[in-house]
């Protein structure tokens, strides 16, 4: 079952488990800023059940092969998302926080028609339609500026 809510939990601990093997309820809580070790219990309970971690009381959570696997498909829509949205000139922190919001909805269509742009973009052949965007954007920042 795909939520929002279940996919910023495989998110969350799959980059715990990258820095330190197992994440533990507390790290899990604290990094997604709850409040109630209760409800990561509980979520971590309800994704144990659904075969995405592997969950031990007292000592921590891991990811299965599937858990791993959808973790890092998250990691990098959102990367994907937060780079294209940082290449149409979004400020690095909204890029940031809207692809977060938007890789939890978008289709998988969308997401690979994303990181095919970004692929085609950013090869050596292609690098001047980078520099002619920026372009276009300080011309644009410009007459912003002078309106003003």
């Amino acid at each position: 079952m795909k939520t929002v809510r279940k996919e910023e939990y495989i998110e969350t601990i799959f980059t715990i488990c990258l820095e330190k093997k197992i994440a533990k309820v507390s790290d899990i809580k604290d990094k997604m800023g709850l409040k109630s070790l209760a409800t990561v219990t509980e979520m971590v309970q309800k994704l144990d059940n659904e075969k995405l971690v592997k969950y031990e009381k007292y000592k921590g959570v891991t990811l299965t092969k599937r858990g791993f696997k959808l973790g890092k498909q998250l990691i990098e829509v959102h990367k994907d998302i937060e780079d294209f949205f940082k290449m149409i000139n979004i400020r690095s922190t909204i890029a940031s926080e809207d692809a977060c919001l938007v890789e939890h909805v978008i289709s998988k269509e969308t997401a690979q028609a994303i990181k095919s742009f970004l692929e085609f973009v950013q090869k050596a052949e292609n690098k001047d339609i980078l520099e002619r965007l920026e372009f276009y954007y300080s011309k644009t920042r410009k007459n912003k500026k002078e309106e003003k």
